[in-house]
């Protein structure tokens, strides 16, 4: 009875709640031994085996294309790339942490990789500070917004119609395949769809799709591994078209009917300068806008030369016209006096 009593007594404290355990950000820190109070462990590849080497998932997203200067033949775009790999040093237990899973810490805590654009032009512009998302199976990511100029081999033939193609190539320059190995981690049609979704400009180039090609480079008996993404983009004309090809086309037709018009040859020589100075601008315009080496230029620019070539037409149109009168009958042999 008397235990009876006492095991009734105890019955609350037996079944209390325990108290609630507090944990931080710094206790999961102070586990890994990376604290604030103490300098960051070294910037090694996170490898425990040296020969293997350490795979990075790349993910591209196309942002915006931002401008294209066919003189310079180069290209601004804006994108977002994302980089995923595994650091083996960096694990705990969620458990003991009140299940804090994920930290987002400074990118230079622990190492990351290093990754140049081969058709780099300009000194890159990083659009914010990256940060690494850590979770605690090791899983590191870090994610950069970045605005690069790159060169690009822009085929002018068929302008203002034109559809351009140019590769941008990433690698880790730093470490060859037996360090670390480029992975993208999204197929051509995934990165197409995303880079749809985010596109944010609507200018006067229209993104078309992304093509990947994942290779390898050689340079000095070691092997880079190399993700080249093709974007192509297509022009949109309606500018150039109002501006450019129906002025263009006008002053053909203004040529054309003054050249068999009946008008004398002082006036057809007035319209004829006036159209010359019109066809000068124009190409004015087209020397500002094509590129000076291009080896293909561009059908536009071969046609505007041939408005000149109606003018070689009109001394011989205004010999036909200025035609003296005939002389009367009885002048024709008739000598003019001669002066004393």
């Amino acid at each position: 009875m008397w235990e009876a009593f006492l095991a009734i007594l105890t019955l609350p404290l037996a079944t209390g709640a325990a108290p609630e355990q507090l944990c931080k950000y710094d206790d999961v820190l102070q586990y890994l031994n990376i604290s604030s109070e103490k300098a960051p462990a070294l910037h090694t590849i996170p490898k425990e085996n040296w020969e293997e080497p350490l795979k990075v998932e790349v993910q591209f997203i196309l942002m915006s294309i931002l401008s294209v200067t066919e003189k310079l033949q180069t290209v601004t775009v804006y994108f977002l790339v994302t980089m995923k790999w595994k650091n083996v040093f960096v694990t705990w237990n969620p458990q003991d942490f009140c299940n804090i899973s994920n930290l987002v810490l400074p990118v230079d805590t622990f190492w990351s990789p290093y990754i140049i654009i081969y058709e780099k032009v300009d000194e890159e512009k990083s659009l914010s500070r990256p940060f690494l998302s850590i979770t605690h199976n090791g899983i590191v990511s870090k994610t950069q917004q970045q605005q690069v100029t790159i060169t690009c081999s822009l085929e002018m033939h068929q302008f203002p119609f034109d559809t351009q193609t140019c590769n941008m190539s990433i690698s880790s320059f730093m470490n060859s395949e037996t360090d670390i190995i480029l992975l993208s981690s999204q197929t051509t049609e995934e990165a197409n769809k995303q880079s749809q979704l985010y596109h944010l400009t609507n200018g006067e180039w229209k993104f078309m799709n992304i093509n990947i090609i994942q290779h390898t480079e050689s340079l000095e008996e070691e092997e880079f591994a190399v993700i080249t993404y093709e974007i192509s983009m297509k022009r949109r004309p309606i500018l150039y078209v109002l501006n450019l090809i129906f002025p263009t086309c006008a002053l053909y037709l203004l040529d054309m009917t003054i050249l068999f018009s009946a008008s004398s040859f002082g006036d057809k020589i007035s319209f004829q300068l006036s159209l010359i100075i019109g066809e000068s601008v124009l190409a004015l315009i087209l020397k500002d806008i094509l590129p000076t080496s291009s080896d293909d230029p561009p059908i536009i620019e071969c046609l505007c030369p041939n408005d000149y070539g109606c003018i070689g037409d009109l001394p011989i149109n205004a010999a036909e016209e200025e035609t003296p009168p005939p002389i009367p009958q009885g002048y024709e042999t008739a000598e003019m006096p001669r002066a004393r």
